[in-house]
C-alpha cells in the first residue's frame, strides 16, 4: 500500500526559482525510502511540502491517503517530523521536552517514560536540552517526533554534522523505528546512509528525480562498480562533479 504518492510535483519560488521540477515517486507502507542528492537538490523542499510546512506550486501529493495541502490537518495528526535543525526548548530538560510533545498530541503520560526508554534517554531525563551532545539532541528530536504515535516519519538529513559513532547510533534508531511498523522517508547526501538504511532510493538532482531504484539495482546498472562509484558516475553524467 502506498503511504506517500507524489506525481509531477513542482515548487517555484518568486515565479522564477524552480526548486522542484515535476518529480514523481511513492513510498510503500513499512519501507524506508531515501531521497539522496547533493545540497540544494530539492530534498528539504520535498519534505516541507509532504509535512505541510510548505505548499506545492502544482502536482498531486497524497500522504496516508490525504491530499496536500487541502487535508493538511489530517496529515499533521498522523505523521512525525525530524527537521534538519531541531532546536528543542533549550532551558527545558529532556523529560520536559518530550512531555510537551506528548501533551501536544494528547498522548498518555506513560508515553514519556516509554519514549525515553526506547531512545535510551533515561539517564539524561533531568539534563537541559542545551547541555546535550549533538547525538543526544537528535535522540530527543526523534523521541518528540514519535510522541503522536505516527505511522509515517519524515527525517530531513537525520545525521548531518554528527560524529561517526553518533551516526551509527541514529542508524540503529531508524532501523528500530521501521521494526515498530513505522514507514520512514529520509533525506540524505550520504551515500553509505542510503545504502545501509533504505529499501529504495530516489536520487534527486537539480529539482528532478533522476533514478528510482534499490541499492542493489543501482549497483547492477553500473555492473562491477561499488555503489559509491555508481553514484559518482551518475553525478558526473549530470554534470555535478
Amino acid at each position: 500500500m502506498r503511504i506517500v504518492d507524489v506525481e509531477n510535483l513542482w515548487k517555484v519560488y518568486n515565479r522564477r526559482k524552480e526548486a522542484l521540477r515535476g518529480i514523481s515517486f511513492h513510498v510503500e507502507s513499512g519501507e524506508i525510502f531515501a531521497l539522496l542528492g547533493p545540497n540544494g537538490a530539492g530534498k528539504t523542499t520535498t519534505v516541507k511540502i509532504l509535512s505541510c510546512i510548505s505548499k506545492p506550486t502544482s502536482g498531486k501529493v497524497e500522504v496516508m491517503g490525504y491530499s496536500v495541502p487541502d487535508q493538511c490537518s489530517k496529515v499533521r495528526e498522523r505523521v512525525g517530523v525530524v527537521p534538519q535543525e531541531f532546536q528543542g526548548f533549550s532551558d527545558l530538560t529532556v523529560e520536559e521536552n518530550i512531555k510537551y510533545f506528548v501533551k501536544l498530541y494528547r498522548g498518555e503520560e506513560s508515553q514519556v517514560e516509554e519514549l525515553m526508554k526506547t531512545l535510551d534517554l533515561l539517564e539524561y531525563r533531568k539534563t537541559r536540552f542545551r547541555n546535550l551532545s549533538g547525538g543526544y539532541k537528535r535522540r530527543v528530536a526523534i523521541a518528540c517526533s514519535l510522541a503522536g504515535d505516527p505511522k509515517l516519519l519524515f527525517m530531513d538529513e537525520p545525521t548531518v554534522g554528527l560524529d561517526p559513532r553518533s551516526r551509527r547510533d541514529v542508524w540503529n534508531l531508524i532501523t528500530e523505528v521501521k521494526r515498530r511498523g513505522i514507514s520512514v522517508l529520509l533525506t540524505t547526501h550520504y551515500l553509505d546512509e542510503a545504502q545501509k538504511l533504505s529499501d529504495r532510493i530516489g536520487i534527486i538532482f537539480n529539482g528532478k528525480i533522476v533514478r528510482l531504484s534499490t541499492p542493489g539495482e543501482l549497483m547492477e546498472e553500473f555492473r562491477k562498480q561499488s555503489l559509491e562509484e555508481a553514484y559518482l558516475a551518475l553525478m558526473e553524467s549530470l554534470g555535478d562533479v
